[in-house]
């Protein structure tokens, strides 16, 4: 072999060598490079938050599902529900619809201290925004899902004060609405068709309100007319539980200073809060589940702990009030077949249901409220199960002192102390409900424009 031969093997392999050197310095560089992108912010471990904090640096969980609805999460169903939510035909008057009450441009409520539909209610409006979250519905919690609440209001006489055959004969009569209905929850009951329009019946009430005309006319229709009422006014009920389910409370200032917080990225010892949520409203958080201790009632990842309480609230002439509360809502739930486990549910048989039948209807429920969650809570003036509290001052206030709280031996909270807040503490607290606001709501439904 010659020298010049030798020569070109020598440097081939040299360059050989140098070219696989240099793949694998690029190759080591971009790996490195991929891990650093890949790998996520450390998130501060939960055991070196508090407790209650720690809970808000989790991922909020999707709206529990509800086997009690078949139709809870059909599209068909939700455009339906929208329809019959915006629709004011379906009153006694022609003018009252659920968005009357749960209007969206006021968070889903109405402002006012109790409800105004065709006459006027007894209790405050809460709003629907995370409804579908909720294990009880009402401030006293005689329903149970969300579609069966929707059935009360559309036969009292203070809100819509219609009836479940007009509603099912204006279905059957609107092409619209019955092209709607149809659509999503099949073809109408051929027994509808005999039902006359303009014939108000209904059974009779829950509560033996006005209405003795209506159970008689009732009665009077055959067995397979009333069957298909209830089938289209149970289905319609569901839709409308199907269209509230999207209704969600959206996340807040509050929640993304706590992501920051379990990611690392913002200390909770940082007074400026990393410019998330002000500095009062970090503090104020502070005493809110610390020395204020509302989480007691108010923990979790929805500010609710979803119970009933009694607060001791005094009734219009300063004595114990005459509303009694869950104390009269078990044995209705029990009896109502709208329930998770009356005739009209689709899992009479399932957990919910379970749960209601094992209810005790106990006199330690008299004057005890659900536990409202506090996201979205300066939005939906005014507050309490009679809307008695104008601000949320007046309500910070009340549970500063327990001013005016009557004192009920072991049927009002024992947790309910007076807290000694000084008048920026007040100011703080008022602060952090205020950065539990939403920071976008649904907007206004564009049928409703």
């Amino acid at each position: 072999m010659t020298a010049q031969r030798r020569l070109g093997i020598v440097t081939l392999v040299i360059m050989l060598g140098l070219a696989a050197w240099s793949w694998r310095i690029l190759r080591q560089g971009a790996s490195d490079e991929s891990s650093v992108r890949q790998t996520p912010t450390a998130r501060a471990p939960a055991s070196n938050l508090p407790k209650a904090l720690a809970v808000h640096t989790q991922a909020r969980g999707p709206i529990p599902a509800d086997p009690t609805n078949r139709f809870a999460d059909d599209a068909r169903a939700v455009a339906l529900g929208e329809r019959l939510f915006l629709d004011e035909s379906f009153s006694a008057s022609g003018t009252v619809s659920c968005a009357t009450c749960h209007d969206p441009d006021r968070a889903f409520t109405d402002g006012q201290r109790v409800a105004r539909g065709e006459g006027m209610g007894t209790r405050n409006t809460p709003t629907i925004l995370g409804a579908a979250r909720r294990r009880w519905f009402t401030w006293d919690g005689r329903a149970d899902t969300i579609w069966s609440q929707a059935a009360e209001p559309i036969e009292q006489p203070t809100e819509h004060a219609f009836d479940r055959t007009r509603f099912a004969v204006a279905i059957r009569d609107d092409p619209g609405v019955r092209r709607l209905w149809e659509a999503a929850c099949g073809a109408l009951p051929a027994a509808l068709d005999a039902v006359p329009k303009g014939l108000a019946a209904r059974p009779a009430l829950a509560d033996g309100g006005e209405g003795d005309a209506m159970a008689q006319s009732w009665a009077q229709l055959s067995a397979e007319q009333r069957a298909a009422i209830d089938l289209v006014f149970s289905a319609s009920m569901k839709a409308l539980g199907a269209f509230q389910r999207t209704l969600d409370m959206p996340l807040s200032a509050f929640d993304r200073w706590a992501d920051a917080v379990g990611q690392g990225t913002v200390s909770m010892d940082d007074e400026t809060a990393g410019g998330i949520i002000t500095p009062a409203a970090r503090r104020g958080w502070l005493l809110f589940a610390g020395k204020a201790n509302c989480i007691q009632c108010h923990g979790g990842r929805e500010f609710t702990d979803g119970e009933f309480h009694n607060l001791g609230l005094p009734g219009p002439d300063g004595r114990l009030g005459g509303d009694p509360g869950r104390r009269g809502a078990i044995a209705r739930l029990k009896t109502d077949p709208f329930s998770s486990a009356g005739v009209f549910s689709d899992d009479p048989d399932g957990a919910e249901a379970r749960l209601v039948r094992s209810l005790k209807d106990d006199p330690e429920t008299w004057g005890q409220f659900r536990t409202p969650s506090l996201r979205g809570v300066a939005l939906t003036a005014p507050y309490m199960h009679d809307g008695r509290f104008a601000t949320l001052p007046e309500v910070i206030a009340f549970y500063d002192t327990l001013e005016g709280a009557i004192a009920l031996d072991h049927h009002r909270e024992a947790v309910l102390q007076p807290l000694g807040l000084t008048a920026p503490e007040r100011d703080d607290l008022e602060a952090f409900l205020r950065a539990l606001s939403p920071e976008r709501l649904p907007g206004v439904l564009e049928s409703a424009r």
